[in-house]
């Protein structure tokens, strides 16, 4: 779609050196990245390709001829069958039709439960929401958002299944009862979640079954804490009390949780946890907190970090001996090899720790060694940072008496058992590590019983498969990461038959008897729960009933102390650095399907991943400079030519091989590890270790080509559905029990082959610069002098094309004759800020918003194309200051949808009205008038639109060319996944533009809520309904009391929504009152209603790198 190009200033030539970029086809200057700034889709993403063309041509020559013979028969007029309202014979009790009924419950996780309200219409979950009451409520991740949609995955296991055969839940019940009276030597297996339910269980199961051995498994949960610690012994991390941190590799703030992280975020955003207090002063830096970051790969923690140390993995535990050894930890000594800046970044980090000795907090990354979680202890300790009212504290968890994985392959390789029940949400005959060969290991035994949600590779190992019920379909509890008594309860019945971990668990302790359930009793699950909530808060109803309402009942772990620790550094610390020949490896979680418990999972398929926006695939990842060692970067190749239609210019672009653009092919590797070789496309990666290989897990697990060591689908046996199938490549067989996490000595050699991927790093690029923004806590050169923190927040607003803009003259006429704005409603005027300093670009609001507002899911191909439908842009920038360092730059993430105009461009060229604004600010969408000229996305600035290029609600994305077979294609009529929709959002069409609607259904929602109280109280008042009166602050929402769904999922409090006029009063008014407040593209007169809020920087100005901090953008204009 062509599309007027306005020819932007360009940078000033004593600028070049300030780099900020968000792909290295912009920082090259690459004129395919100029092209993508000129489009506002990418290449072809409007037109049908030629062979999508010859697909709609086949498919109109079979209608037409489908067409004719049913009109030969005298079909013409068919009609779809009637179809009738079934109305309840027993309505349920709260239920009213298109009213919202809300459930606490919770989400068990290893790293304690997430307390969650479920949002439910006429008894279907549709969205969860964090529970703000449980004190350990720390906002939702894009996993949490997302397990909803597991709930309705039409692929989910349905069958029960006998030696990987479809079997009769009847036959499954009479081998459970035999099972059950003679179990001889029996293992069970569960995950690492904390339970005290199944802990007393298994207590029962001990005293019943003599010599019954429980064990627990799961990928990527590492045992070396608890090894270092004690058993069961967690360190739990109250951020508020930390006003310095130093984290060895550990994501504490996205997938690696030692504590409720919204603290953190409180101070550094200045330190108030009273949300009537938030923003009402500007960030003091004295009460900032300061992050120190020593990883491999770029985490969203590392984004965030103050400072970060890029190290390889094998010489992390080397920088951990020295910080100890700086601050006279008993036993270390310096270790040998380090160079001149990193002894100056640990003498000025172990100074600064030492000068916050109890108020400051040492972390380490769970996969990392005994040693290094050793060390950190002791590190702790030395700064007097552990105790009950200090920043770490040690606390003892339940269940103890666990063995683990290695012990499981033991005892079933001695025949120690004979039977073992694997109720562990992992995938162990796919993401053990290779040596143990666990699927070999699980045939020696004589009966196999697999539970689980999907039919996965070990379901079909096993000699017994059970379909599991969802968390939202079942009874449990779980602990929260301090120590509160979470509950589960069930918010549908099980879909498709499910049982509770608990009902079986409760069926070997009573010869086999499942106790189910029905609308009307309680399952087992129900009992036990019970039992356990009553022996520890007693047996009052109201006490169960209160708590069970709230979702959780307060309680707390016991405290553990911490005996003598001596590291055992060993040859660890004089680890030689790795070398081009001879590469470290990071197994790393991925943040789309975690383990690969998430395959099937299409919204997290689609998110981009927060750092490489790389989707529906994992790659492995290296270093610029490594690339270019490799000869991966070296090469370039011809962009295919441009069809000359309608007088578009053909071009031929050169393009660096390095997977962007509509026809991205990743180079092809092969990693080579012990005597195993892995064929992976790879990705260049900014602020990744030289010679270091991250491979992301979980991908590969069916695939229907010969891609390399994806396991071979089949359809008799799916262990995936239409979601997983060809969805990346399997990393596990690398790994050993050994280097489970992280491993040494990798050999990569270069490949001839392509692999297509799909990145969305360089879509909807926006013009501008300076476009995200931070600031210094210490002075920065800014033109010829240094300026302070008071005077770079005085810039905030001046930084890029801001800084030497003359004021807009609007052509527009925003007021009336009286200064008023025109079309203001004088009850509501909504608005958004967005605080980049607290943003990690986790991915929770774009899921959140997926799941609130009914946005389809388009596949692989179509993201290619430029055509994801999500509302939410989360753009990520690299930034460099001109002397430092563009192998490790900073990174900003940048959270991007529709910002609601007052002067809204895509207004004035719609030529149906589609989109207007309404009198509450407003820029909303009539779907139903829209035609689909797409004027309006070609007119908005931000790029913030999305077209519905095919109807993606209707016809399923995920089969391929399904979408080019029009009636012909395959519909999702009946899926499943429909009872997840949110009835109070229209599903949109094919043809329809749509975008960000501030949750307009919510605000609507909270105003009839808010008539009905108000008129209730003036009829209370007034004699009769004629006298009733009632005034604009009587009709307004009350104070921050509605939140869209972006801003509730939030776990950093990154984004507040709220009132204009309620003044000061809102923490959204006071965040847009700051200096640090500034808008979008404000040059060019739009007046959003989004405006965002600068990064700051707290440095250290004693580190080498502090005057290259946070002064990134400061000098561009």
């Amino acid at each position: 779609m062509s599309k007027r190009v306005w020819n932007h200033p360009e940078v000033p030539a004593d600028e070049l050196a300030t780099r900020v970029w968000r792909s290295p086809g912009e920082l090259e200057g690459s004129p395919l990245f100029q092209d993508y700034l000129d489009r506002e889709f990418p290449e072809k993403s409007g037109e049908l390709t030629e062979e999508e063309r010859e697909l709609s041509r086949r498919n109109f020559v079979k209608l037409m001829g489908a067409s004719s013979a049913l009109a030969g028969l005298g079909l013409a007029s068919c009609r779809r069958p009637e179809t009738y309202i079934v109305p309840y014979t027993e309505a349920p009790e709260w239920v009213i039709p298109g009213k919202a009924l809300y459930y606490a419950s919770a989400m068990p996780r290893p790293s304690g439960a997430v307390p969650l309200v479920v949002t439910t219409f006429e008894g279907r979950p549709t969205k969860l929401e964090p529970n703000t009451e449980c004190p350990d409520s720390d906002g939702t991740d894009a996993f949490v958002q997302a397990s909803i949609l597991n709930l309705y995955d039409p692929f989910r296991s349905k069958d029960v299944l006998k030696n990987g055969k479809k079997s009769s839940r009847q036959e499954f019940d009479a081998a459970l009862v035999e099972l059950a009276k003679n179990p001889g030597k029996i293992g069970f297996v569960f995950g690492e979640d904390d339970s005290p339910t199944r802990n007393r269980l298994v207590g029962e199961l001990k005293k019943k079954f003599a010599g019954a051995q429980v064990y627990r498994y799961e990928a990527l949960e590492s045992g070396n804490p608890q090894q270092a610690l004690g058993e069961g012994v967690k360190a739990v991390v109250d951020f508020s009390k930390a006003d310095r941190i130093l984290s060895f590799d550990c994501d504490f703030t996205e997938l690696d949780h030692v504590g409720a992280v919204k603290p953190f975020f409180d101070r550094r955003q200045g330190g108030s946890h009273d949300k009537d207090k938030l923003y009402a002063h500007e960030i003091d830096p004295k009460k900032m907190n300061r992050l120190y970051q020593v990883e491999a790969a770029y985490s969203l923690t590392g984004g965030i970090a103050d400072h970060r140390l890029r190290t390889a993995p094998s010489q992390i535990i080397k920088m951990a001996a020295a910080v100890a050894a700086a601050l006279g930890v008993a036993g270390v000594s310096e270790p040998a090899g380090l160079s001149d800046e990193e002894k100056q970044w640990v003498k000025a980090c172990a100074a600064d720790l030492q000068a916050h000795e109890g108020k400051s907090a040492v972390l380490a990354g769970s996969r990392h060694s005994v040693a290094l979680h050793q060390l950190v202890a002791a590190i702790n300790k030395r700064l007097r940072n552990l105790g009950a009212d200090k920043p770490v504290k040690l606390v003892q968890t339940g269940g103890q008496g666990y063995g683990d994985l290695a012990k499981l392959a033991q005892d079933l390789d001695s025949g120690a058992i004979e039977t073992v029940v694997l109720l562990t949400p992992a995938n162990p005959v796919y993401d053990t590590p290779a040596d143990l060969d666990f699927k070999a290991l699980l045939a020696k035994a004589k009966t196999s019983l697999h539970w689980g949600l999907r039919t996965d590779a070990t379901a079909y190992a096993a000699t017994w498969h059970l379909p599991a019920a969802h968390y939202l379909e079942s009874w449990g509890d779980s602990k929260t990461a301090t120590g509160h008594h979470a509950l589960l309860q069930p918010l549908i019945l099980p879909l498709y038959d499910g049982v509770g971990e608990l009902e079986l668990l409760n069926a070997f302790l009573n010869e086999g008897e499942l106790k189910l359930g029905d609308e009307k009793t309680p399952s087992a699950g129900y009992d036990e729960v019970r039992k356990t909530f009553d022996a520890a808060f007693g047996k009052e109803l109201s006490t169960w009933s209160q708590a069970l309402q709230m979702g959780f009942a307060e309680a707390s772990y016991e405290e553990a102390t911490l005996g003598n620790v001596s590291p055992d550094l060993g040859e660890a610390v004089n680890a030689s650095a790795p070398t081009q020949d001879s590469l470290d490896v990071i197994f790393a979680s991925d943040a789309s399907v975690w383990d690969g418990r998430y395959i099937d999972n299409s919204w997290l398929q689609e998110a981009p991943d927060p750092i490489s926006k790389l989707t529906w695939d994992n790659v492995a990842y290296v270093s610029p400079k490594t690339a270019k060692a490799l000869g991966i970067s070296d090469k370039l190749v011809e962009l295919e030519p441009v069809n000359n239609v309608a007088g578009v210019m053909t071009k031929n672009a050169p393009r660096p091989e390095i997977g962007e653009g509509e026809k991205a092919r990743a180079h092809m590797v092969d990693v080579t590890l012990g005597d195993k070789t892995l064929k992976i496309p790879v990705l260049v990666s900014f602020g990744l270790a030289e010679n270091t290989i991250v491979l992301p897990v979980g991908y590969g697990q069916a695939a229907d080509d010969d891609r390399f060591s994806a396991l071979k689908f089949s359809k008799s046996k799916p262990t995936v559905g239409l979601v997983g199938v060809n969805s990346g490549f399997n990393v596990y067989p690398l790994r050993t029990a050994e280097t489970s996490f992280l491993a040494r000595g990798a050999k990569v050699a270069n490949n001839t082959g392509r692999y297509p991927v799909a990145l969305t790093q360089e879509h909807h690029a926006m013009y501008g610069r300076a476009l995200a923004r931070e600031i210094s806590t210490n002075p920065v050169e800014f033109h010829g002098h240094e300026a302070d923190y008071k005077e770079q927040l005085k810039k905030v607003k001046k930084q890029g094309m801001d800084s030497h803009m003359p004021p807009n003259k609007s052509i527009y006429k925003p007021n009336d004759d009286k200064g008023q704005p025109l079309m203001s409603d004088k009850i509501h005027q909504w608005a958004m800020a967005i605080d980049l300093n607290v943003c990690t670009g986790c991915n929770a609001c774009l899921v959140a918003c997926q799941a609130e507002n009914n946005i389809p899911v388009v596949g692989k191909e179509q993201v290619a194309k430029g055509r994801e439908m999500h509302w939410i842009r989360m753009d990520r920038y690299y930034a460099a200051a001109p002397d430092g360092n563009e192998d490790n730059p900073e990174m900003i993430p940048q959270p991007v949808a529709c910002v609601q105009c007052e002067l809204a461009p895509c207004e004035t060229v719609c030529p149906v009205n589609a989109t207007v604004h309404t009198e509450e600010g407003l820029n909303a969408m009539a779907y139903n008038r829209c035609i689909g000229t797409r004027y309006c996305a070609n007119n908005c600035p931000y790029k913030a639109r999305r077209f519905n290029f095919f109807d993606y609600n209707k016809r399923n994305p995920l089969v391929p060319k399904n979408l080019y077979k029009g009636p012909l294609g395959e519909k999702q009529v009946g899926d499943s996944r429909h009872l997840q929709r949110n009835p109070n959002v229209s599903v949109r069409m094919r043809g329809v533009m749509e975008k960000c609607t501030y949750c307009v259904q919510r605000l609507e929602d909270a105003k009839i809520k808010r008539k009905q109280i108000t008129r209730k109280k003036a009829l209370g008042v007034a004699s009769t309904s004629e006298q009733a009166s009632v005034s604009n602050e009587d009709l307004r929402i009350k104070v921050d009391s509605v939140k869209v769904a972006c801003q509730s999922a939030c776990s950093a409090n990154a984004i507040t929504f709220g009132n204009k006029l309620d003044g000061d009063k809102s923490s959204m008014v006071r965040a847009k009152n700051s200096k640090r407040n500034y808008d979008l593209l404000n040059y060019i007169g739009t007046l959003p209603r989004t405006s965002y809020l600068a990064r700051v920087k707290n440095p250290n100005d004693k580190m080498p790198d502090a005057k290259s901090i946070g002064r990134a953008t400061i000098n561009i204009h």
